[in-house]
């Protein structure tokens, strides 16, 4: 599998002849003055491109398009069949700078090719797991092809191809399109865009704004992006409850879903991420115990597990990060003592990412999915409890019970307090922090103020609960296990003395970021959840006092 960074100008053209004529116009490769760049024809090639996805979109939404390519060449040559995995940036003035994985294949078909576990196949299924792939639209290209060479070398600086493109579909007509392409070979966009300008020019050309792959969606009526909407995630604070947590669920859950497949390609951002919006869900679904609906909180078995396997490589992830933050510290002989323990942080990793991998393709994780998605696309009356519930009452309760619960474990810690008990303190703020993202759409800026002092406090304790475990991890990893050269223990003892006095200086930080929580900003935030309920308690009555006695009720 070849890995490769395009650097290409697109642009459309009514007709391609005004380019032909250009190019024709300048000095070939035949031409008797070689001291200055000239052109070189290419064989003409005719492409054969199939795009494929998941019925989910699962690789639209790891940011690629999956293209199988058969090209062959009016020299007569056989043809060559390539599955290219590229990433769908935009361009910015016609130029677009994206990322290719490619492959070629030969003879060999789509479904062997998945089927293997390495190259751009386990790159492919690694995405999309044991979802089948379906064609999406064929696009079939002709392709003239000239080199723009070096002066006095035969090296290729940059291609530029006149394609005539038609795309077809089977459930519609097809589109033709004609466009200009420039790709950078061995030169960079800066040398060749006065070039570019004035084939521009000449040619009449308009820069791109929608590529092939995009074009080809459009022409088949399909949308991936309006396929991902499970409905209005939007609250107010007199509506019910019940619409309430109907919509929250489906901002969380479409948090997790946008995160997948990014995951699933090894993004670490789109990891942490994905676990937050997992931990929202919890947090959530903790919440509504008593109010419903029984279809999700039934299902809080399945979001923890979700959250355990994420966070068994989110911990590898965090250790790994600090690790080679550390190495980047450190001058280029000391480096090497770190190598056995990198190697020994590398292993678990990569078995908590398998893992997660194998979690995400199980049965019951896609039966989650697909009951869910229906659920809050067609979803049925929520329970009488949370019918007649305002949301903006509920939501003060359960901001207040969070605080109550934060204030009482807080109020234990002191200066001999062990590692567990703040971390007890960490896991209340979290949840406090969660619930309080749900409603903090009511309460404005006393809501981003507390939200902000809460996000401070769990910096702290979240420092604190690092340094702590890797303290822990690292002694176990000099005790335990095959032993280490004395050049990494010594080196571990190191990291484990520095963290020995992050922990200290996370118990100094405690008391200050936990006033900035409990005092004034709670009591502001105290203040606007009361009088948001109360409005929301008085409208009824203003509305029965506003009504004609004519429509009074009797």
């Amino acid at each position: 599998m070849n890995r490769h960074t395009e650097l290409e100008w697109q642009f459309a053209a009514q007709d391609l002849a005004s380019a032909r004529d250009w190019l024709a116009a300048q000095p070939q490769n035949n031409s008797h003055n070689a001291s200055e760049r000239r052109f070189s024809a290419r064989p003409t090639l005719n492409l054969q491109d199939t795009y494929y996805d998941s019925s989910d979109w699962m690789i639209f939404r790891a940011g690629f398009a999956l293209r199988v390519r058969r090209a062959s060449q009016d020299d007569g040559e056989p043809p060559d069949t390539e599955i290219t995995l590229k990433s769908l940036h935009a361009g910015h003035n016609g130029l677009a700078r994206r990322t290719e994985f490619s492959e070629k294949i030969g003879d060999t078909g789509l479904d062997e090719v998945l089927a293997r576990g390495q190259g751009i196949g386990g790159r492919i299924r690694a995405l999309v797991g044991k979802r089948p792939l379906a064609p999406l639209f064929h696009a079939h290209t002709r392709r003239e092809r000239q080199h723009l060479l070096e002066a006095d070398s035969e090296l290729a600086l940059a291609e530029v191809d006149l394609d005539e493109t038609s795309i077809e579909t089977p459930n519609g007509p097809g589109q033709a399109l004609r466009r200009v392409e420039v790709e950078c070979i061995n030169a960079e966009p800066e040398a060749l865009s006065p070039l570019v300008e004035r084939l521009r020019d000449a040619a009449q050309l308009q820069p791109v704004e929608m590529s092939k792959f995009r074009a080809g969606l459009a022409v088949a009526g399909l949308d991936p992006v309006a396929q991902q909407v499970l409905g209005d995630d939007s609250i107010h604070a007199a509506q019910p409850f019940a619409d309430a947590q109907l919509a929250l669920l489906r901002r969380y859950f479409a948090a997790v879903l946008a995160r997948e497949a990014e995951v699933r390609g090894g993004s670490i951002a789109a990891l942490h991420e994905m676990r937050v919006a997992a931990r929202h869900l919890d947090t959530l679904l903790r919440m509504f115990r008593g109010f419903g609906p029984g279809w999700a909180v039934g299902s809080r078995a399945r979001v923890r597990g979700l959250i355990k396997t994420l966070g068994a490589v989110r911990d590898c992830d965090v250790q790994l990060a600090f690790l080679d933050a550390t190495l980047e510290s450190l001058k280029a002989d000391e480096r090497p003592a770190f190598a056995p323990m990198r190697e020994r942080l590398v292993a678990p990793q990569q078995a908590a990412r398998t893992r997660l991998l194998h979690w995400l393709d199980s049965p019951g994780m896609r039966t989650w999915l697909h009951e869910w998605r229906e659920n809050l696309r067609n979803p049925l009356p929520g329970s009488t409890r949370a019918q007649h519930a305002i949301t903006a009452e509920v939501a003060r309760e359960r901001v207040r019970e969070g605080f109550r619960a934060l204030r009482k474990r807080a109020r234990r810690l002191d200066e001999d307090s062990p590692a567990d008990d703040y971390h007890e303190v960490r896991i209340r703020a979290k949840r406090l922090r969660y619930t309080l993202d749900a409603f903090a759409s009511l309460y404005g800026e006393a809501a981003a103020s507390f939200s902000k002092a809460l996000a401070r406090l769990q910096t702290v304790l979240g420092d604190y609960h690092d340094a702590s475990v890797r303290e822990q991890h690292f002694t176990a990893m000099v005790e335990s296990g095959p032993r280490l050269p004395s050049s990494t223990s010594f080196a571990i003892g190191r990291l484990v003395e520095r963290d020995a006095r992050s922990v200290e200086r996370c118990r100094e930080q405690f008391p200050k970021a936990w006033r900035r929580v409990r005092k004034r900003r709670w009591r502001e935030l105290s203040a606007v959840m009361k009088g948001r309920a109360q409005e929301v308690a008085q409208q009824p009555a203003q509305q029965a006092a506003e009504q004609p006695a004519s429509d009074a009720p009797r």
